[in-house]
């Protein structure tokens, strides 16, 4: 299911690049690259919660204690929900001055003008990874998979409804819907396994979020130089390329990175299924973990072969 999500995901990005550079154009195209790419630095403020959820949930899923796991998801929810949202606010006059710095000024107002819905759907984007994350946590990475699949294919559905009529903005709009069916597809499946999760999160606990804090800090310094690489190369490439050139640097990096996925998806169903092997069997773990990645290495080797 990870490999047919990222398929369907290549495709689905084909078929979009292609209509938005008949439709809008590649300067328009290297606009919307540009703000995505500005507001991406926003999910640092996430101290790695997302990462941390998958493994703790794994953990307290094993032990069958399904309280702590409803613990384990609200911390990870209203700790990333209230941060990245400060950080966000806090940040969008300072976003809004650097797009002006390297966007022209003809294409600046239609920059200024998606800002708003970019950090919007980021918001709900890292709020919703929370949940994907935790059923990855369930060991159902085929579940999140259907989730995305559909929101993509309807993404797509949407911009093809959208764009012609609203420009640029209707491919924020499109975005933010897709971000919030993401969300609510999420949340409503964790709760069919999480009886104890609320409607609304309200409970947090402070052990708890120091735990996944400390664990996931380890995750989160290794990603900030990849967070940062992104924005930093758009930036030059606009400053001294132009949009145009950003427009195509990001259509043929994106479908780069939909390859790379193809490995680095794939290898994320490991970190639950050592977790749960550790609580269930913590005598053998380190014989089955290893047992297990070797298997995975032997499968991804005769896939790409």
């Amino acid at each position: 299911m990870s490999v047919a999500q990222i398929i369907v995901i290549g495709g689905v990005l084909f078929i979009q690049y292609r209509f938005l550079l008949n439709t809008l154009g590649i300067e328009q195209l290297g606009v919307w690259s540009v703000v995505l790419a500005s507001v991406s630095f926003g999910s640092i403020a996430n101290f790695g919660l997302s990462a941390s959820v998958v493994k703790f949930v794994a953990k307290y899923v094993a032990r069958s204690e399904d309280k702590i796991v409803s613990s384990v998801i609200q911390t990870s929810v209203i700790s990333i929900g209230i941060l990245v949202g400060f950080i966000l606010l806090a940040a969008y006059p300072f976003i809004n001055r650097f797009l002006g710095l390297i966007i022209p000024v003809v294409n600046l107002k239609d920059a200024i003008s998606i800002l708003p819905y970019a950090l919007l759907s980021l918001w709900i984007m890292v709020i919703a990874n929370v949940f994907q994350s935790s059923l990855d946590g369930y060991q159902r990475v085929d579940l999140k998979s259907s989730i995305l699949i559909a929101s993509w294919l309807f993404y797509l559905m949407l911009c093809f409804l959208m764009v012609p009529l609203y420009g640029l903005i209707g491919l924020a709009y499109a975005q933010v819907i897709q971000a919030f069916i993401i969300l609510i597809g999420s949340w409503l499946l964790l709760k069919w396994y999480v009886r104890t999760l609320p409607i609304f999160p309200y409970k947090w606990n402070r052990k708890l979020f120091d735990e996944m804090i400390g664990y996931g800090l380890s995750f989160q310094v290794i990603s900030i130089s990849q967070m940062l690489y992104d924005p930093i190369t758009k930036a030059l490439l606009t400053k001294f390329g132009g949009l145009a050139m950003t427009g195509f640097y990001e259509m043929a990096n994106r479908m780069i990175l939909q390859f790379r996925a193809l490995l680095v998806t794939t290898n994320q169903v490991l970190v639950p299924t050592i977790a749960d092997l550790k609580e269930k069997t913590p005598k053998s773990s380190r014989k089955s973990t290893a047992t297990l990645i070797v298997y995975f290495y032997i499968l991804h080797y005769h896939f790409f072969l």
